[in-house]
């Protein structure tokens, strides 16, 4: 009884610790600062110590005026032959699909770091200020009956989604309006030609000492 009882707490003591390894994987992206008009990099890591991967799908969140360009790039030391495919396409208004997979069905090795490289691109709409962009790998689709999750594994299941990561985006040298609807009553109310104003109409105004876009 004795030894049965030590070898049920030696089995719980090593499910806690993969547990608390496997809580440790995930993805992670680079913090980054981007002009109106410019471009910049976002660096995408993986940590996944635990699993080998020969695909994986998530989506990235962007803030609005911040775009993914043609430029999208795959750590390719990650895997032994580079005979892959990097995909990359718009799903909504502001947020985009990657999904990547192996020809010959080789895995992402065990690892930690690089994954892959995205180019973004401000917007003349861009609106200034530090902002949130997300990682999201654990979104659930039907397929075949079962539940598709972010990254297949070597017995070719889709098995693993890791929770939301974020990264933080400095905007600059865009607009900096707000798209609100602002009422004017009682306020230091200016055009953008420095006059006074006793009524803001449509457009563009400075209302208390901000710019303001009044529809």
């Amino acid at each position: 009884m004795k030894r049965r009882m030590k070898h049920l707490l030696l089995a719980i003591l090593l499910v806690a610790i993969s547990t608390d390894v496997y809580a440790e994987d995930g993805l992670s992206a680079s913090d980054l600062s981007l002009q109106a008009g410019d471009v910049a990099t976002l660096e995408i890591s993986l940590t996944n110590e635990m699993h080998s991967y020969k695909a994986f799908v998530f989506d990235i969140q962007l803030p609005k005026g911040v775009i993914i360009t043609d430029g999208a790039f795959f750590n390719s030391s990650r895997v032994k032959n580079p005979d892959y495919n990097l995909l990359v396409s718009q799903v909504s208004k502001d947020t985009y699909r990657v999904l990547w997979y192996h020809n010959a069905h080789q895995s992402i090795e065990k690892s930690e770091g690089l994954l892959l490289t995205l180019i973004l691109e401000g917007t003349k709409d861009m609106v200034n200020g530090k902002k949130t962009g997300r990682l999201i790998s654990n979104f659930t689709n039907t397929y075949g009956g079962s539940s598709v999750l972010g990254f297949v594994d070597d017995t070719n299941m889709w098995t693993y989604g890791y929770p939301d990561a974020t990264f933080t985006l400095s905007l600059s040298g865009g607009t900096g309006i707000d798209d609100i609807l602002v009422d004017p009553a009682d306020a230091s109310v200016y055009n953008l030609k420095g006059q006074k104003v006793t009524k803001a109409g449509k457009g563009v105004y400075i209302i208390n000492g901000k710019k303001i876009l009044n529809k």
